[in-house]
C-alpha cells in the first residue's frame, strides 16, 4: 500500500526543473534537467512511499505539472 504526502512546492520560472544532490549543487555535478513542457508556475511536490508486503516497494518523488 502506498502513502502519498505533500512535502512542498517548487517554483519554476524557466520552464525547467533541476534535480541534484544538495552537496553537489555548487559544483553543478550530476545535474538532471527536466523540461516541464508547461512553462512557469508553482507546482506541488509529493513523496509517495510504497511499503509492499514483500519489502520490494518503490518510493517516488512526484512533481505535478499542471498544464
Amino acid at each position: 500500500m502506498s502513502e502519498r504526502k505533500l512535502v512542498g512546492k517548487v517554483q519554476v520560472d524557466s520552464g525547467e526543473i533541476a534535480v541534484v544532490d544538495p552537496s553537489l549543487i555548487l559544483q553543478m555535478e550530476d545535474l538532471l534537467i527536466i523540461h516541464t513542457g508547461v512553462g512557469e508556475g508553482t507546482f506541488p511536490v509529493f513523496f509517495e512511499k510504497d511499503d509492499a508486503e514483500d519489502g520490494l516497494g518503490k518510493s517516488r518523488i512526484i512533481i505535478e505539472l499542471e498544464g
